[in-house]
């Protein structure tokens, strides 16, 4: 069988790679556009094949735009690692990776956004196909685990108050995610010099 763009089905065994073809399709769908542009019949004529092809890797849109998250997620984390490589200050490691975040998010807003829209929707999957429900459980956790381990860093070196490092990162991905946010929101208001060191000492309780 082939698509309008001349597409061959995948031989047997290939199933996964069409899987991958799907999910990369809705990627570019939302990096070009907005969460509303990502279709099934927009993601199926991006990847040049039939729409009812999706249902035998996804069962709605939601589970596609949950795949993205959790690619996008998985993006974020090798990022947010590989800012801190050669660091070693803790401190240096800790603003590298906040850096990065925020860097993320202005690069791949659409994509970034995702990760903490629809994919969060899941639920109306999980109706359907319950094993999905383990996964909307550990959604970004590997990229929470970059702040939790940078910020329990800065405190075994004696340079963060912090007692809990997992409640102090959790706080530091809210105040992240809320400058990201609102820098877009309120592109105009005139930010202070030094926002992001701002948020990252107080969040996490650096101190000389």
């Amino acid at each position: 069988m082939t698509s309008s763009k001349g597409r061959e089905r995948n031989k047997r065994g290939e199933g996964a790679q069409l899987r991958e073809e799907i999910v990369r399709a809705a990627t570019r769908l939302l990096d070009a556009g907005t969460e509303q542009s990502v279709t099934l019949r927009a993601v199926a004529r991006e990847a040049g094949i039939t729409a009812p092809s999706i249902y035998s890797h996804f069962a709605d849109r939601e589970s596609i735009l949950l795949a993205v998250a959790q690619d996008g997620f998985a993006e974020l984390e090798r990022l947010l690692r590989d800012a801190s490589l050669g660091l070693e200050d803790p401190v240096e490691r800790l603003r590298a990776v906040c850096a990065a975040y925020l860097d993320f998010a202005v690069r791949l807003p659409g994509r970034y956004r995702i990760l903490f829209g629809a994919a969060w929707d899941a639920p109306k999957s999980v109706e359907r196909v319950p094993e999905l429900a383990a996964e909307v459980d550990v959604l970004g956790m590997g990229a929470f685990g970059v702040l939790v381990e940078a910020v329990a860093d800065c405190a075994a070196a004696g340079r963060s108050a912090s007692k809990d490092a997992t409640a102090d990162a959790a706080a530091l991905w809210v105040g992240l995610h809320g400058f990201a946010q609102l820098r877009t929101a309120a592109s105009l208001f005139p930010w202070p010099a030094g926002m992001l060191e701002t948020i990252v000492d107080r969040l996490t309780l650096l101190q000389d």
